[in-house]
């Protein structure tokens, strides 16, 4: 008999354990931010009816080059990259310098990296700081040199659109980042500022990442909180993008579409930004009111 209750009694133990750090990793998000849909279908309102999308006041057969020229906006914000999906060795991307100390992120995270910045200043007092930001090839291949398989390969590393950025609290940084308030507070609410945590403590067998709570990846409105309140990875969200079909979530159009290809935009879209998604296909959102 006392053979027997020792395994249980260990198997008992195990069991507490792995519970109690499944709860513990789930407690560092918001609960109401976070909710599982059952699947991607329900993840927007639907599509939108016919009636809507052709109408006199739209815009009807257009392409992506006629949209730009109608007063869209490039940019590459939803730009998938990994090693299915390397940038080009020609991709250059659009940069500023952010604070004059040659930190340079692309102009589409530059002013949500800010937003965040002022949130975290004035709800605890302390600076948000960028470890890392854009860079160049070569010192992606020295980020590679020095640490090996945890580093991306030079064409499929974020960090060359600058959109991508990893951050820290003094004192606090890597897997300490989630030891603060701060920390705990960005990975909570960064979709409110148009950030994901691109590597999810959820995502890895999807992203081929380990939890990186530090490494945040801009890709705006609505499709930050998409991802977010839906516990996907960024892969998963394009993919569950349909090219050719229309969405709607709350006040946000959105349209996955080939780059030649005519298209209608439905009546009363405006802010129309467009995206490569680095499959192929372009990326077009709008605000509907």
């Amino acid at each position: 008999m006392k053979r027997l209750l020792k395994p249980i009694f260990c198997a008992s133990i195990i069991a507490v354990v792995f519970f109690t750090a499944i709860f513990a990793a789930d407690k560092l998000f918001s609960k109401e931010l976070y909710m599982i849909k059952d699947s991607f279908s329900n993840i927007f309102g639907g599509e939108l009816p016919k009636s809507a999308i052709h109408s006199e006041n739209g815009y009807d057969s257009v392409n992506i080059a006629e949209l730009l020229e109608k007063g869209a906006i490039l940019d590459d914000s939803l730009m998938l990259i990994n090693s299915e999906y390397p940038l080009s060795d020609d991709y250059q991307p659009a940069l500023i310098d952010l604070s004059g100390n040659e930190v340079f992120l692309n102009p589409a995270a530059a002013k949500a990296y800010n937003e965040i910045k002022n949130a975290v200043k004035n709800k605890y007092g302390s600076s948000l700081y960028i470890m890392s930001s854009y860079r160049t090839p070569e010192e992606q291949a020295a980020a590679i040199e020095s640490e090996g398989d945890y580093a991306a390969g030079i064409n499929e590393s974020e960090h060359l659109t600058g959109l991508a950025l990893d951050v820290y609290i003094k004192y606090h940084a890597g897997m300490g980042f989630l030891d603060c308030d701060e920390g705990r507070f960005v990975n909570s609410y960064c979709q409110d500022y148009g950030f994901i945590i691109r590597y999810p403590y959820y995502g890895e067998s999807i992203t081929g990442i380990p939890y990186e709570p530090w490494h945040l990846r801009y890709v705006g409105f609505p499709h930050a909180k998409i991802i977010a309140e839906n516990r996907i990875t960024l892969e998963e969200y394009i993919e569950s993008l349909v090219p050719g079909t229309y969405y709607y979530y709350e006040d946000y159009f959105i349209l996955r579409q080939s780059k030649n290809e005519a298209f209608s935009v439905p009546e009363g879209i405006y802010d129309i930004i467009i995206s490569p998604d680095n499959t192929g296909f372009y990326i077009i959102t709008g605000k509907t009111n």
